[in-house]
């Protein structure tokens, strides 16, 4: 059983080796980071399995209100190599989903590289929907897909499926 909870800075070491390994040299700083977690640390969610080891994180962000309507949406997620596949990326996209509801968020979007077929599926099984394609938007020849939801439909049975804490 995992669970979901909000980060603690003592987190950043392992949250940043899970970067590294998922992104290489194109992830994250610690700097940005730390960034997100003083900026909204209930939007900082991490991972962890039965034994407290980190396995993975999600960051979502809300939106400005005096913008428009309330957008918000999940700027990055990763899970440890070896717990891939096992439901933790479903659970932090769902507690992302969750924290975004709780400040009122309408929209949900984000990015994604159009050759991770296995995170537009995730993606796409929780709702969202292909909105745009974004050329070159992770560098040259490597394009992205903005994926979008509506956060005003009822929540999905299943979003708080395999959570405990928050």
């Amino acid at each position: 059983m995992i669970k979901i909870r909000r980060v603690r800075l003592a987190d950043l070491p392992i949250v940043l080796r899970i970067e590294r390994a998922s992104f290489g040299s194109e992830g994250y700083s610690a700097a940005t980071f730390l960034a997100h977690a003083f900026r909204d640390r209930r939007g900082f969610l991490i991972a962890e399995d039965e034994t407290h080891q980190v396995i993975g994180y999600v960051l979502a962000r809300k939106g400005l209100p005096w913008l428009g309507p309330r957008r918000g949406g999940i700027t990055s997620i990763a899970v440890a190599a070896p717990r891939r596949r096992q439901g933790i990326g479903r659970a932090l996209v769902h507690a992302a989903l969750a924290h975004l509801r709780e400040h009122r968020t309408e929209q949900a979007d984000l990015e994604v590289n159009v050759n991770n077929r296995a995170a537009q599926s995730l993606y796409a099984s929780v709702g969202f929907k292909q909105a745009k394609l974004l050329p070159n938007y992770y560098g040259a020849n490597r394009d992205g897909l903005r994926m979008v939801l509506d956060l005003t439909q009822p929540e999905l049975a299943s979003c708080n499926r395999g959570q405990e804490g928050g």
